[in-house]
C-alpha cells in the first residue's frame, strides 16, 4: 500500500510539479511541507519579542512595561513585508486555505521564541478577532479563527468563538486612507456576546494583521469594558 502511494505522488508530481505559493518557482522535496521555496522563507524573520502597542518598540525579555497609557501587550511574527503580505493576502481574499498551516508553522515558531516552555501564555483564553457575519458568509472562513484554534491547541487553552462579536459591517481597513479613518469606521463594532468569558479573564486576542492597531484597539476597548484582566494581542505581522 505504502509502495502504491509513494508511485501516485510521484506521478502527480511529474504532471502537477509543487510550486512556491508565492513566488511560483519549483519547489525542492524538502520545501514542499512548508509550501515555500528556500529564497522567500529567508525573506521572512521571525520575531522574538513582544512590542509596546503605543510606540510598537521591542519589549526585550518580554517586561511588562513601556508606556503606562498602553492597555494589551503586542505579539507580531514577523514584519508585514512583501513576501508575508502576498501570502496573507491570498490566504484572505483569495481564499488559499492551503496556506493555513505555513501561516500557522509562523504563528507556532514565534510563540515558541517568545515562551519555550509555554508558561507566558498559561491561564489565558483565546478569542480570536470576529468578522461580521456577512463578510464570514462571503469569505466561507474567519482567517483569525483558524489561527485561534492553533495556539488554543497548542497551548491546551481554552477558546471563546462567541465571546465577542462583530455586530457593526465596516468597509475593508485596507480600503481606508488613513488612520482617523480606520478609527472612525469601526467604532463600536464590537459587542462582548459572553461577558461572563471575559471577566476577570486574561486574554489572547488574535488577529491576522496589525496596521494601524484600529482593529485591535477597538476590540480590547470592549474586551476591557467587559472586565478582562490582562490581554496580549497577537497576530502574524505587524507594518513597522
Amino acid at each position: 500500500m505504502n509502495q502504491l502511494v509513494k508511485i501516485k505522488e510521484f506521478l502527480l508530481d511529474i504532471l502537477f510539479p509543487p510550486l512556491c505559493l508565492n513566488c511560483s518557482s519549483s519547489l525542492q522535496e524538502k520545501e514542499k511541507t512548508s509550501a515555500l521555496c528556500g529564497r522567500c522563507r529567508e525573506k521572512i524573520t521571525v520575531h522574538t519579542t513582544l512590542f509596546c502597542s503605543v510606540c510598537r518598540a521591542r519589549l526585550p525579555d518580554n517586561k511588562k512595561t513601556c508606556h503606562k497609557n498602553s492597555s494589551y501587550l503586542l505579539g507580531a511574527a514577523t514584519n508585514y513585508d512583501e513576501v508575508i503580505k502576498s501570502i496573507i493576502h491570498r490566504f484572505k481574499y483569495k481564499f488559499w486555505t492551503r496556506l493555513e498551516n505555513p501561516l500557522s508553522d509562523l504563528l507556532l515558531t514565534y510563540t515558541k521564541n517568545l515562551s519555550p516552555d509555554g508558561l507566558l501564555f498559561k491561564n489565558y483564553t483565546v478569542i480570536p478577532v470576529p468578522l461580521h457575519k456577512n463578510r464570514e458568509q462571503e469569505r466561507g472562513f474567519n482567517q483569525s479563527e483558524r489561527l485561534a484554534k492553533i495556539i488554543a491547541i497548542r497551548y491546551h487553552l481554552p477558546m471563546e468563538i462567541k465571546a465577542l462579536s462583530r455586530e457593526k459591517e465596516t468597509k475593508p481597513q485596507a480600503e481606508l486612507k488613513n488612520w482617523e479613518e480606520r478609527k472612525t469606521n469601526l467604532a463600536k463594532s464590537f459587542v462582548v456576546a459572553n461577558p461572563t468569558a471575559v471577566k476577570g479573564k486574561n486574554i489572547i486576542l488574535i488577529d491576522d494583521v496589525y496596521t494601524s492597531g484600529a482593529t485591535i484597539n477597538e476590540a480590547v476597548q470592549s474586551l476591557r469594558s467587559a472586565g478582562a484582566r490582562k490581554i496580549i494581542a497577537l497576530v502574524l505581522a505587524k507594518t513597522k
